[in-house]
């Protein structure tokens, strides 16, 4: 049984109701159709244009055995690894956003991919590492960064202010490593730890894309658990605990749930920059909502996948890594972000 109310739709389910605005449904199924439009434009292009047809004659199993090819073991690995890796990173944007009520709480100003960073250099630099090995310390590091963050936050109340700047202190410092590490490496090495920095999706294969989208799955459960907790975090740590909310615990499930999908997401394509940072504020543009994780995760899929597309194209005959794409883009939106709430504090 649904009931209209204005901007919105009441969905009642025995005792239970879901109010759906219609706002929110119009965002999640607009940015939807742009998904998919980008999608089919990222299957269809490349080096080797497909086309829309040749493209859909592959997918059914009616192309030739090179159009099959490329599009089964080279872009459609690629495409469902980038879409995967960008709801991650949206999905975690948007929780450490929560958390912090802070529009700087992401993984790339709190350290967490920089300790991603950390984990895949010391991978390369002492170990020779294989992709995967590199890939599952980046993934360490980004989990122990964390684990750093909670334990130098659970003192005090981890929000606001103070988890960021608890997170700022903490990519400083790692910074600081990364820099160490890199000059303890060999030409080769240097190259290998430089190209992974920048972020790339460019040979990744299904196993790579079945990883990130079991980790993205399983945030995603955990986030559907939360959201009433973190719905109610939003109005501050007293009305929360007034509305029966476990406060402590919600919010550490939320840190190390957000730290396994940013982990997730890094480990597989690199640290590709202010996807985590920009798709939560752009999904709360699209919705007129503070907390939209779902079009987070989405608006996160479309940047990525858009962005690799881009880097696809290239420059000229010359491909482009995903991450320079993103950083870019990411960057100017930070300085946009930053003149905003700049204007938005002297008017208020």
């Amino acid at each position: 049984m649904s009931t209209l109310t204005s901007g919105s739709t009441v969905v009642r389910l025995g005792e239970s109701s879901i109010r759906l605005r219609h706002r929110t449904i119009a965002a999640i199924l607009g940015s939807l159709a742009v998904l998919v439009a980008v999608s089919l434009w990222s299957a269809a292009t490349g080096s080797t244009a497909l086309g829309l047809e040749r493209t859909w004659a592959a997918l059914i199993d009616q192309g030739t055995k090179g159009d099959e090819f490329i599009l089964w073991d080279l872009r459609l690995p690629r495409l469902v690894t980038g879409l995967a890796v960008g709801a991650c990173m949206g999905l975690s944007g948007a929780l450490f956003q929560t958390l912090t009520r802070n529009p700087l709480g992401s993984p790339d100003i709190l350290g967490l991919t920089q300790g991603a960073t950390s984990g895949a250099l010391i991978a390369i630099v002492l170990t020779n590492a294989t992709l995967q090995l590199t890939a599952g310390f980046a993934a360490l590091g980004a989990l122990a960064t964390g684990l750093v963050i909670w334990a130098l936050t659970r003192g005090g109340d981890p929000s606001g202010y103070r988890l960021v700047l608890v997170g700022i202190g903490v990519a400083a410092i790692l910074a600081g490593i990364n820099g160490y590490l890199l000059t303890r490496t060999n030409t080769i090495d240097a190259f290998r730890a430089v190209y992974w920095l920048t972020g790339d999706l460019s040979g990744r294969d299904w196993e790579q894309a079945r990883i990130v989208a079991l980790v993205l799955a399983a945030g995603v459960i955990v986030v559907a658990f939360l959201s009433r907790g973190l719905d109610a975090l939003r109005f501050g740590e007293a009305t929360a605990t007034g509305l029966g909310v476990h406060v402590t615990g919600t919010r550490v499930v939320a840190l190390i749930a957000a730290s396994v999908l940013i982990a997730g997401a890094v480990a597989v394509a690199g640290p590709l920059a202010f996807v985590a940072l920009a798709a939560p504020h752009i999904a709360a543009r699209l919705t007129g909502s503070a907390r939209s994780f779902l079009v987070s995760a989405i608006v996160g899929a479309l940047i990525v996948t858009a962005a690799d597309a881009v880097a696809v194209a290239g420059v000229g005959e010359r491909q482009l890594p995903t991450g320079v794409v993103t950083g870019v883009v990411g960057g100017l939106y930070l300085v946009w972000l930053l003149i905003a709430q700049r204007k938005k504090g002297v008017m208020s």
